[in-house]
């Protein structure tokens, strides 16, 4: 079996969702964070991942099979899949969630390159998810949070640290100052990424907690003055 190039990957994503406009698809995954939000390519990724309506996969699904694609849907992680093995083609696709993670709860879809793909926020919030439920190569879905956050300087931090962080929260019963702190002490082994690198990522992801910190002081005065 051939290894795909993730140019070759990123191509094949393209057409398959202007070949699928009518579906209401988004790219996430490890393709979305390294080569459409990452300043470089820190590490191949080998599948394309997409987040639709249970609706949407399941129709989008039915055409690649139609196509000559192999598909399979496994229960225990409610996903469906489409190969071409010989070709190298793995796609992942999952109806209206990702664990516990909602589809709905995806605030921003942005068109990079031709490509409808969740905000850079939302796809951290997806990774942190990930890491935190995960435990085989759990580590690389914060590769790919730190390639985001070189890539994308100007991070919606309201958005981030008011909407995805407390749904992370929720969903993993991981405290947010916890999540956070998790996020900033891994940077310190990243050694993926160059020194200047590392010390960039650790400077924003501690940016990201001191505005977390504010905004929880601000709402614990908030509180206090309405008593």
């Amino acid at each position: 079996m051939r290894s795909r190039e993730p140019e070759e990957l990123l191509n094949l994503a393209r057409f398959l969702f202007e070949s699928n406009e009518d579906l209401d698809l988004c790219l996430i995954g490890g393709l979305a964070a390294q080569e459409i939000y990452g300043a470089r390519r820190v590490k191949k990724t080998s599948d394309i991942d997409i987040l639709a309506s249970r609706k949407d996969a399941e129709k989008f699904v039915e055409r690649m099979r139609k196509n000559g694609y192999e598909t399979f849907y496994n229960p225990d992680l409610d996903k469906y899949s489409a190969f071409k093995h010989e070709e190298g083609i793995h796609i992942d696709v999952y109806p209206g969630r990702i664990g516990k993670y909602e589809l709905e709860c995806i605030k921003g879809v942005l068109t990079k390159n031709g490509i409808p793909v969740a905000s850079p926020e939302d796809l951290i919030g997806i990774k942190l998810y990930a890491y935190l439920t995960t435990e085989r190569g759990r580590n690389k879905h914060l590769i790919d949070i730190y390639t985001i956050i070189i890539g994308n300087e100007e991070l919606d931090l309201e958005h981030l640290v008011k909407e995805v962080i407390p749904y992370v929260s929720k969903i993993t019963q991981v405290s947010e100052m916890e999540i956070l702190e998790r996020m900033c002490r891994g940077s310190e082994n990243a050694f993926q990424f160059t020194p200047k690198e590392r010390r960039f990522i650790l400077e924003e992801c501690r940016r990201i907690l001191d505005y977390f910190k504010y905004v929880r002081e601000v709402n614990t005065l908030y509180s206090s003055y309405r008593a």
